[in-house]
């Protein structure tokens, strides 16, 4: 599997399950609009922002009251059977809307938006909370990736659908709620062919008192990283509804807009922010990517504090908005994500409340602090936005605080990608959660960083404590946790060194140890030192073996002699990693490294559909160092690479006359320029050159000459008349004569070709095979 991975598969519930949260959120919308609508065309304009401050109160109300309410019921319920009745309500809700618009009631319309928000607040419980129960553990980012893309997408086209329903239905705003009755029933069907699921917690008493929410944040004192989770999610509402609210405004004083045309601004916030949902799921993978948070809330700052000092210039606003609205999808998914992953199944529903109603105080929060920014305090819409980056500021640095290792982490994610073509196979092996011991073969300076990106886990990495102790470094390495160790360390020493290792296990860290104890010099696989036994020992953490392949050659190993002793690649360099299966606890060294080893033998078996032909490879070098000496014999002879490759692209051409369709042709020459020269012709023209062993006698020749059913002989006549013992050789091909035929337009061809013509033209043997034989 590439590591640029396409998403993990959702499974065909949570599809169904997303289209009906999709359609509700964009029924909402529908509804709310149309009824708003037909209240300000009652009163009259000068009403509509009492209006539109009603409604949306109106429809917030429910989730202040009744979110605990709907969690205890998500816990005590089966979600799924929980959903089709809050369907079967909405429903309802929609044809009392119809009613009301056909009677033009007041009343029953406030009434109907209020249940829409009931609906809302009973249906937000269930539908988080049954998806860690519909998809896998390593589908989690994404799931919620896709939830929260398609409900800004609903939410936009709910917004955008309602004016044409009023118009399409030439003002009859009853007959306009009729697309809203079909969406509703539309829901129902859907929901109704979800899987029935378990119980989360069927003895679990209903609860409906506000204390019940300071109850819950009190009993996860204990998971600092969930109530943060929630708290950062309540976050998120606060800036969405503060950005919803404060455009209307910006748009009419700061562009010059009109009401309607400033509310469509927030359409590109909200296509920001299912765009930055999508890349959020995609950046996450298996994992929930903690470290796409403090990213977000710095994409948040810069475009908060951009709205407020860029020109009055509509194409660099909306850009803003849609970067400020990315960037809040790539703040929510991971938090989303991580509290359906870390709520224990019998509170999720409990939990999930907790954070709606939180959410929803946010909500209101950014209302009130909206009033009192335009009201007593006169800030101007861009002014609040700047206030709003510099809140956002502060929790972006509280992130990065919090965070830091995994914020690192991601960085390094990112840039290992950018630099190298990774390929990740049996990541599967690798355990999604829980501590792992780690043991890999090591290549490069930037092994670590390649695991890292590999692996969206966090990783704990054992260091040689001289390399610990670097002064500028050393900050970073603690801050990744990284675990020094010596060969020189004393008994102390290496105590400490296993406890802290053992400890980061305990904790559900994966812990790496490159058992070579040194990166290799020769790119061979080095003996793997002892120790890390007693690190697992009496525990059931699980011992993977790794295998790096490729790495061998990048500019950072020691393949070219001394690092970066070339230039580095325009192009990412390959990389392959495998993770093996998992070895027992116990296992020694020896085996560890024999598995190791095994993985290096796939990752060989594994190249070869990409390998080339040894002439190839070359013509190849030959380019590269043109210039170069190549060859050299005792006669005196010398060539360089772009002279050898030359004259054996000329020699190639004329043993294709000769030879015609053979498949094996034998060569009976000393070591030499001529014998090389022979060689290299005969592998460029996709034949076997079978080398001859003069000094093995008679019987021996004859043996080779009937084995291979070889007809032809390369040879020299000079070579020969020394050897008197040698056996007649078949149809020989005398090296002197080829040279000499070459004329000199062959030689200029032959040099183009050398120098100029692509390497698959000419290089590159027919229906090439690595398994062929090649001498």
């Amino acid at each position: 599997m590439n590591c640029h991975e396409t998403p993990p598969e959702t499974t065909a519930p949570f599809r169904r399950l997303n289209l009906i949260q999709a359609l509700g959120a964009l029924n909402d919308n529908l509804i709310k609009l149309v009824i708003i609508f037909f209240l300000i065309g009652l009163h009259g304009e000068d009403r509509a922002a009492t209006i539109a401050a009603c409604g949306s109160a109106a429809f917030i109300a429910p989730f202040l009251l009744f979110s605990a309410l709907a969690g205890s019921l998500a816990d005590r319920l089966t979600k799924t059977r929980l959903i089709v009745v809050v369907k079967g309500l909405e429903v309802a809700i929609t044809l009392l809307a119809v009613t009301g618009a056909a009677l033009q009631s007041e009343a029953l319309l406030y009434l109907a938006v209020f249940l829409l928000g009931c609906h809302s607040t009973l249906f937000a419980p269930a539908k988080y909370g049954v998806v860690p129960e519909l998809v896998a553990r390593e589908q989690l980012s994404h799931a919620n990736s896709l939830l929260e893309m398609f409900s800004f997408l609903a939410i936009v086209t709910g917004t955008a659908l309602a004016p044409l329903m009023v118009q399409l239905a030439g003002g009859r705003y009853d007959r306009a709620l009729y697309a809203g009755v079909g969406i509703a029933v539309a829901g129902l069907l859907l929901a109704r062919k979800l899987p029935k699921t378990p119980v989360g917690a069927p003895d679990r008493p209903l609860v409906a008192s506000p204390l019940s929410y300071w109850r819950t944040l009190r009993s996860l004192g204990d998971d600092r990283y969930l109530r943060l989770a929630i708290f950062g999610a309540a976050y998120f509402l606060f800036v969405g509804a503060f950005c919803q609210l404060n455009l209307l405004p910006y748009g009419m004083t700061r562009l010059g807009l009109s009401q309607e045309q400033s509310g469509y601004l927030f359409v590109a916030a909200a296509l920001g922010i299912g765009l930055g949902s999508l890349l959020a799921g995609k950046l996450s993978g298996r994992n929930v990517e903690f470290g796409v948070v403090p990213i977000g809330a710095a994409g948040l700052t810069v475009a908060a504090f951009g709205l407020h000092i860029v020109p009055p210039h509509l194409p660099s606003v909306l850009a803003l908005i849609a970067l400020f609205g990315i960037s809040a999808g790539l703040f929510i998914v991971p938090l989303q994500a991580f509290i359906q992953w870390r709520s224990p199944a019998g509170r999720r529903g409990e939990i999930q409340a907790t954070a709606a109603f939180l959410s929803w105080c946010g909500a209101l929060a950014a209302s009130v602090l909206l009033w009192l920014l335009s009201g007593p305090l006169q800030v101007s819409p861009g002014g609040a936005f700047s206030l709003l980056a510099a809140v956002t500021l502060l929790l972006t640095l509280l992130t990065l605080l919090i965070l830091p290792d995994f914020l690192l982490r991601f960085i390094a994610l990112l840039t290992m990608r950018l630099c190298y073509r990774l390929n990740v196979v049996g990541r599967h092996n690798l355990p999604v959660e829980g501590g792992a011991l780690l043991i890999a073969n090591h290549v490069s300076w930037v092994d670590a960083l390649l695991l890292i990106a590999t692996s969206q886990r966090r990783i704990r990495f054992v260091m040689e404590r001289q390399i610990f102790n670097t002064p500028l470094l050393r900050p970073l390495f603690r801050l990744m946790g990284v675990i020094p160790v010596s060969a020189n360390d004393g008994k102390k020493e290496l105590l400490t060194f296993i406890r802290d290792a053992r400890q980061a296990l305990d904790d559900g860290y994966l812990v790496c140890i490159f058992a070579e104890g040194a990166i290799t010099r020769n790119g061979m696989l080095n003996e793997f030192k002892g120790g890390f036994e007693r690190i697992v020992k009496g525990s059931d953490h699980p011992v993977i073996p790794i295998y790096i392949g490729g790495a061998w050659g990048s500019i950072l190993s020691y393949a070219h002699g001394k690092l970066l002793s070339r230039l580095p690649s325009l192009r990412p360099y390959p990389v392959t990693v495998l993770f093996g299966e998992t070895l027992a606890t116990g296992s020694s060294a020896e085996q560890v490294r024999l598995a190791v080893m095994e993985l290096s033998c796939a990752w060989f078996e594994a190249r070869k559909p990409c390998r080339r032909s040894l002439g190839e490879l070359f013509a190849e070098t030959a380019r590269e160092n043109w210039r170069y000496p190549a060859i050299a014999d005792t006669t005196g002879k010398q060539l360089s690479y772009g002279q050898a490759l030359t004259a054996a692209v000329a020699l190639a051409t004329r043993l294709r006359r000769k030879c015609g369709g053979k498949e094996m042709v034998g060569v009976c020459l000393p070591p030499g320029a001529g014998g090389a020269l022979a060689n290299l012709a005969l592998t460029l023209d996709g034949k076997v050159p079978v080398n001859l062993n003069y000094t093995a006698g008679e019987k021996s020749v004859s043996h080779a000459l009937r084995s291979c059913a070889i007809d032809q002989v390369i040879t020299a006549r000079t070579f020969i008349e020394r050897l008197p013992n040698l056996p007649q050789v078949p149809g020989a091909l005398y090296i002197e004569d080829l040279l000499a035929e070459l004329r000199p337009l062959a030689k200029l061809s032959a040099w183009l070709t050398a120098r100029l013509l692509p390497l698959r033209f000419w290089a590159r043997p027919q229906r090439f095979d690595a398994d062929r034989l090649a001498t």
